[in-house]
């Protein structure tokens, strides 16, 4: 008689042949999980930019103005009316500190730039929001337009008159 017996060895290769084709494929998944973990991911197609840091309000900028008619030259008084209210041509309560002027030729509601002849670096910006007599001179400025122009001791002077316009500054 003859009596096999099967050796530990044989008995594991035994098992391992019918657990052969799951442990194929689970080795074939780990193969392919594995290279995958060790490539590099792709690059996003489109690039995210962080937003620029946000910055303080900045101050604001002085208006722009820009020339919007002929510059004329003439003669200029500062007014200051009496005790009382003062009601312009335009409905207005005059104010002394305003800056503002009256004159018969130019266009109520005009913003003109008055500058002195004898320094053009002096210069205001007045709205013309009152009417005047025809009495030899372009404008009447009102008290603060004439300190600012340095007229209040002289309480006339010649200066030129440019009508402006507000333009955007970009």
């Amino acid at each position: 008689m003859v009596v096999t017996t099967q050796t530990p060895c044989g008995a594991a290769r035994q098992s391992r042949s019918r657990f052969a084709p799951a442990l194929a494929i689970s080795l074939l998944a780990a193969c392919l999980l594995s290279a995958c973990a060790t490539q590099p991911a792709a690059a996003p197609q489109a690039s995210l930019t962080s937003p620029p840091a946000a910055l303080p309000n900045p101050p604001p900028s002085a208006p722009v103005l820009a020339a919007n008619g002929p510059k004329i030259t003439g003669t200029a008084s500062w007014y200051k009316p009496g005790p009382g209210l003062h009601h312009t041509c335009t409905g207005t309560t005059f104010t002394a500190s305003g800056m503002t002027a009256a004159s018969h030729s130019i266009p109520l509601g005009t913003k003109v730039r008055v500058a002195m002849l004898e320094d053009p670096s002096r210069s205001v910006v007045v709205k013309v929001n009152d009417c005047m007599p025809h009495n030899g001179r372009l404008l009447d400025l009102s008290e603060g337009a004439a300190r600012d122009l340095g007229m209040i001791s002289q309480g006339i002077a010649q200066v030129s008159v440019t009508p402006v316009k507000l333009v955007d500054a970009d």
